[in-house]
């Protein structure tokens, strides 16, 4: 039931809505990604390239003015931060200047403002490369693959134990997936069909995390 609870509180405003698509464009490690969501509404958001300082004033730069952002904090949602302008940059709950941070392997949700129409979020950056660590804390997290893929969590190498469970927004209906709960094995069920199946996150896509054990999600990767 907390569960439940946790995240409906980040679908408050949420509207039928479009789908989403990702589009990536690399040479070599550097590149970008076009993420295109239909018709606004309220987005599960990861960034998938490493920026300058993956502040979310240059990761976040071209949402519509008006667009709110929300950051699990590991109890709640921080407080809502709001885009002025692509010349103002993004604003925290007090007022002042945004210092919010989203790297590579983090989340967040994002609301385009009603009326917005398509949106487009351009992310721009090097592909992440090497030894990755993204660190899965014990409890409620958001998180996302640190690589610029779109595949299933066994593929994407989550650290997943038994009774892990994974919610993914589903944009095309603004609302929650079934839970999807670690079974072992490499094995995922979707706690309302029973049916097996491996989580799918997409480019630019996060998931909420329910972590029994605290975990390292390590990936090596490449792009030569």
């Amino acid at each position: 039931m907390r569960t439940k609870t946790l995240l409906l509180t980040a679908a408050v405003i949420a509207a039928g809505i479009g789908a989403s698509q990702a589009q990536v464009y690399s040479v070599n490690s550097v590149g970008y990604v076009n993420k295109v969501y239909a018709n606004g509404g309220l987005a599960l958001v990861a960034n998938p390239l490493n920026g300058t300082n993956n502040s979310i004033n240059t990761v976040l730069s071209t949402v519509p003015p008006d667009t709110q952002l929300f950051k699990w904090n590991g109890a709640g949602y921080n407080d809502a931060e709001f885009f002025v302008d692509s010349s103002t940059g993004w604003f925290n709950g007090q007022g002042q200047p945004s210092t919010t941070v989203l790297a590579p392997g983090e989340g967040v949700f994002l609301q385009f403002p009603t009326g917005s129409g398509s949106v487009t979020v351009t992310f721009v950056g090097e592909v992440p490369q090497g030894n990755l660590t993204n660190s899965v804390p014990a409890g409620y997290s958001i998180r996302s693959s640190q690589v610029p893929q779109t595949a299933g969590l066994s593929a994407l190498g989550f650290p997943a134990d038994p009774d892990d469970t994974v919610f993914l927004w589903k944009y095309a209906s603004q609302g929650w997936s079934d839970a999807v709960q670690y079974v072992g094995s490499g094995q995922w069920v979707d706690t309302g069909t029973g049916d097996l199946l491996d989580p799918q996150l997409a480019v630019a896509d996060a998931c909420f995390v329910v972590k029994q054990n605290a975990a390292k999600w390590t990936r090596t990767f490449s792009v030569n």
